[in-house]
């Protein structure tokens, strides 16, 4: 059997001899959209992309799917380079990638998703994958992990381009963030409007100019290395009981 844990690097005959009821598939999910102007279009999908390589590399009969990179993200349309589909065919598509993989017979995949737009449509597409086809998807989503962020920086999530984001994709593809940018970064106190104490749904122009939401000091590419490993570190610990699980 090759090395190889990418599977557009495997051949047919590659994925034939893998044993199905063993092997775990991760799916990198993303966006390409604006992350303020120090940060590349394709934070989300890099960083998930960079957890799931990393986990499929390390991991005995983990293996990695091609990344989908573009997510439900009409709400950053003002900021130039931005790419959206709706949740309608998000959830077709992540379907559609495991259904493909059961056809295969391959029922255990986990949804390694980088865009808090995406959840619902991903949470539907793999609730019914569990029920109606008996698949065993999962779902795991970096920036919401409390436990995670709050060891590292202190605080109990990602917002949006903020220092716990940017810190990571910093950590993650070094040469596409802008650290000359650093000093001119202005942010949102907070992701969204609101009206009373209920969430508005908005625009994400209409509350920060720059694009950026929450906290934006003490931007550590070491510390986006420590959340990195312990994302690794926590999804292959996932991923194993997963092989194993009946």
């Amino acid at each position: 059997m090759s090395d190889k844990f990418l599977l557009h690097e495997l051949s047919w005959k590659d994925i034939k001899n893998l044993e199905q009821g063993t092997t775990v598939f991760i799916l990198p999910v993303g966006s390409t959209e604006q992350h303020g102007p120090q940060n590349p279009l394709g934070t989300d999908f890099l960083i998930a992309e960079k957890i799931a390589r990393n986990v499929a590399e390390s991991t005995i009969n983990v293996y990695c799917l091609p990344t989908l990179p573009i997510g439900v993200a009409s709400h950053h349309r003002d900021f130039p380079g931005t790419l959206w589909t709706s949740p309608q065919i998000l959830l077709q598509l992540v379907k559609d990638v495991l259904h493909s993989m059961l056809h295969h017979g391959f029922k255990k995949i986990i949804v390694c998703n980088g865009h808090g737009g995406n959840t619902s449509a991903i949470m539907q597409a793999i609730s019914e994958c569990n029920d109606k086809d008996e698949m065993i998807c999962l779902l795991f989503e970096w920036w919401k992990d409390e436990e995670l962020i709050k060891s590292v920086f202190g605080v109990p999530s990602a917002v949006h381009a903020d220092t716990v984001e940017t810190s990571v994709i910093w950590a993650a593809e070094e040469s596409l963030v802008q650290t000359d940018k650093f000093d001119q970064l202005t942010s949102s106190e907070e992701w969204g409007r609101k009206i009373g104490d209920l969430y508005f749904p908005s625009r994400t122009k209409q509350f920060t100019e720059s694009g950026i939401a929450g906290p934006i000091d003490g931007i550590s590419r070491e510390k986006g290395l420590k959340v990195l490993e312990k994302a690794v570190i926590k999804l292959s610990n996932v991923a194993i009981e997963l092989t194993k699980y009946v």
